[in-house]
């Protein structure tokens, strides 16, 4: 089978997809797969790829020599992670309280933090005294509130009690919690606590004295300090209501050559918000295991009102708040805790951390549930109401879809195709249905999204299969003694780990060209001075993914927690694509580089106007005379004027061209390129909505003149890039930004990193 990369560069071609597998060299994966890989001779791994995807496994497991050596491979894979150690915790404790009697709060809180993150759950190891997490949690919440942190203490202390802080420090527990309310700004409740410390304390008269005093003292005219909600952000023309992602002016298309991709089905203004959706699945880099939280990805040094908890058996990882703590626990971080290191170990990436995310986070139940809809049964198109938005299917077959996704429903109408008459009741029960869905029937119905995605398996080569095969084994022992099936029948276990293998599979093929990197933007005393994108996470986004590739893409994302934002960077008329970029960019990087990169990473051939034209770099960009569109607004065709001459006639549609027009448009450009300054300036001033507002004007403007490219308009492009990043996650570094080594930097944005 002839592939798009064959011709190009297929040794880069195997490394860029080799790397989405395992990708640090240190790991001990990547020498192991090429080892197991040399096992199979030539003519196998040819007959291999030749395969339908459901007989590639089969015949894997057919091939006896391979399959000895997986097993003695398999056969050693044991737990491996930091687990809880008392007397680490008690040092850390014991240096946490001398730092804070030194007055380095700073440095003490780390320490007490440690201290948390080591200390064994109650009954464990009791008899050190200090390395029990109550007391770690006790002597926090004395740092935080000297750091005038009084909910963040708060929050320390009610863990403290749960985790059976001794009874004798009942007193002094209510005592503080009263000054935690009265730093809140919560007298009521601050009164409440004092008064229960008072009667604690009947026999030590001193200490009783100054709790009255402390309730004397106390100031009804304060206002409880609960920071400002950020706004929501709203989707341009409100949200479609089958695929609630999406704003009501993008639709989703399908062609036999691209697949199914986002295009406006009315017209586009630049700043309009196009996408804000939620990801299926996501995870946290893991050089950021300590630095951010393991489940929502906020930075723990930005949360103000919590203080971090770690899991209850491990230290490898740390969560913001007891919430995002028990949702991790309760799901994905129950299998994989006791593996953390030994993922970090085996230099897998962090699309193959997904791929065992989707598992993991689902259950074998709800997996099992999902492999036999979407991978046994070979699903090609969405099912349900995302359906509905796909063109040139036919209203019948949308229809007889959604009927058998809710018929099937766990609260499916068994009436259905009685109570529903029409079409209008059909998409207005469905969706009060989907609203009402519980976690799993959500995830349920996101799959049939998910694994709808392309996965380019018919093009795969046999050996890059055969790796991910190994993968995917590889993980399935591992949740195999992580207890992952443990609820599974004896006689059932085979085949159920089977299914699991083949989803896991799947899963690896198809993060490999669907993946999003998500970032937060690091930024010092000014807003965009020195500014940059660290990239923090990586997530797989139901809608997100339907967005195609061009090398002068619409829009600009950034992120908003783990949801990824989509905004327009230009104006789009209906039916146009509405294009992101998955990395190579027209101003960065010449047509040669973006067409190798695009082949041999994404497997595609790029057919934008920029490589069809093959548009000039940044550094190439010159200050030409713009290229004015034909006055005939029907007309495509395009003109630029020079001093020295200005065509009589559209090449394209013969119209007269009138140079009082020309002069006219040019005077348009000019002031288009003054509006860019301005915008400059109000960054520089730090005025982000003002300056958001002037660019999205004047590029509105300059597009409905001209065409691309034309450098100062897509400087003032990037720069409306970074004011929408500024909208997102956003980290305030004092001092010099560019000294943080948190995260992974990189001046691209691309769709998924292979790193």
């Amino acid at each position: 089978m002839a592939r798009v990369y064959d011709n190009i560069d297929p040794a880069y071609a195997a490394t860029c997809s080799d790397v989405t597998l395992c990708s640090n060299n240190k790991g001990f994966f990547r020498n192991l797969s090429e080892n197991l890989v040399a096992i199979a001779d030539t003519e196998w791994l040819e007959r291999l790829e030749r395969m339908d995807e459901e007989k590639r496994v089969q015949a894997v497991k057919d091939n006896k020599e391979i399959m000895e050596a997986i097993g003695q491979v398999l056969s050693r894979i044991q737990p491996l992670h930091r687990g809880k150690d008392a007397r680490v915790s008690q040092e850390k404790w014991q240096s946490a309280k001398a730092a804070m009697e030194a007055g380095d709060l700073k440095k003490a809180l780390a320490l007490a933090s440690q201290a948390i993150f080591k200390a064994p759950l109650p009954c464990i190891d009791e008899i050190i005294e200090g390395g029990s997490l109550a007391m770690g949690l006790w002597l926090r919440s004395e740092i935080l509130l000297r750091l005038n942190r009084p909910r963040a203490a708060l929050e320390d202390l009610k863990i403290a009690l749960k985790e059976r802080l001794p009874a004798r420090m009942r007193a002094q527990y209510y005592w503080r919690m009263g000054d935690c309310y009265k730093g809140a700004g919560e007298p009521t409740r601050a009164k409440v606590s004092y008064e229960l410390a008072a009667r604690l304390l009947a026999t030590d008269k001193e200490a009783k004295a100054k709790v009255v005093n402390d309730i004397e003292t106390l100031d009804y005219s304060v206002q409880s300090k609960h920071p400002p909600d950020k706004p929501g952000i709203k989707l341009a023309g409100g949200a479609k209501q089958n695929m609630p992602a999406l704003s009501q002016l993008v639709k989703i298309v399908e062609e036999e050559n691209k697949g199914r991709f986002a295009v406006a089905s009315d017209s586009i203004k630049t700043g309009d918000v196009l996408l804000v959706d939620s990801p299926y699945a996501s995870c946290l880099l893991s050089e950021c295991y300590g630095t951010h939280c393991l489940h929502c990805f906020k930075r723990l040094e930005d949360c103000e009102d919590t203080a971090p908890v770690g899991c209850p058996k491990c230290s490898g990882v740390v969560f913001c708040s007891i919430e995002c703590r028990d949702a991790a626990v309760s799901t994905y971080h129950l299998f994989e805790c006791t593996f953390v290191d030994f993922f970090m170990g085996s230099g897998m990436s962090i699309l193959t951390h997904i791929a065992l995310r989707m598992v993991t986070q689902a259950g074998l139940e709800t997996s099992l549930l999902i492999h036999s809809k979407y991978i046994t049964n070979q699903v090609k198109t969405v099912e349900g109401a995302a359906l509905n938005d796909i063109e040139g299917v036919s209203k019948k077959s949308k229809i007889r879809s959604r009927k058998e996704r809710l018929n099937r429903s766990k609260k499916g109408l068994k009436s259905f195709t009685d109570r529903v008459k029409d079409d209008d009741n059909i998409e207005e029960l469905e969706y009060k249905m989907e609203s009402n869905m519980n976690l799993e029937e959500k995830m349920e119905l996101k799959a049939a999204e998910i694994y709808s995605l392309c996965t380019h398996s018919q093009e795969r080569k046999g050996n890059d299969y055969l790796k991910r095969m190994i993968m995917a084994m590889f993980l399935t022992e591992c949740l195999k003694k992580a207890g992952f099936f443990k609820t599974c029948e004896p006689e059932n276990l085979a085949k159920a780990e089977t299914s699991i293998c083949e989803l896991l599979i799947r899963n690896l093929e198809l993060l490999q060209f669907n993946a999003h990197e998500i970032y937060e933007t690091l930024r010092g005393e000014h807003m965009f001075s020195g500014s940059k994108p660290i990239y923090i996470a990586v997530a797989i986004y139901p809608s997100g993914a339907l967005f195609n590739h061009e090398c002068y893409p619409a829009v600009a994302r950034y992120f908003d927690g783990k949801n990824i934002v989509l905004r327009a960077t230009r104006p789009l008329a209906p039916g146009e694509m509405v294009s992101e970029n998955y990395g190579p960019h027209f101003l960065m990087r010449g047509l040669k580089d973006r067409q190798r990169s695009l082949s041999c990473r994404y497997w595609f051939r790029c057919e934008c106007e920029a490589c069809k034209e093959d548009w000039p770099t940044l550094k190439e960009l010159t200050d030409a005379p713009p290229r004015l569109k034909c006055h005939n607004i029907e007309c495509t065709g395009m003109y630029r004027p020079l001093p020295e001459f200005i065509p009589d006639k559209c090449t394209k549609c013969s119209i007269t061209i009138d140079p009082e027009l020309v002069k006219i448009k040019l005077g348009s450009v000019t002031k288009c390129c003054d509006q860019y300054k301005e915008g400059a300036t109000l960054m520089e001033s730090e005025r982000l909505d003002d300056a958001i507002a002037v660019l999205c004007d004047a590029i509105d403007t300059y597009h409905d003149i001209a065409r691309p490219p034309h450098k100062d308009t897509h400087l003032a492009q990037e720069s409306l890039r970074a004011c929408f990043a500024m909208k997102g996650n956003v980290h305030v570094q004092r001092g010099d930004p560019s000294e943080s080594n948190n995260g992974h930097t990189n001046n691209g944005q691309d769709k998924a990193n292979t790193a």
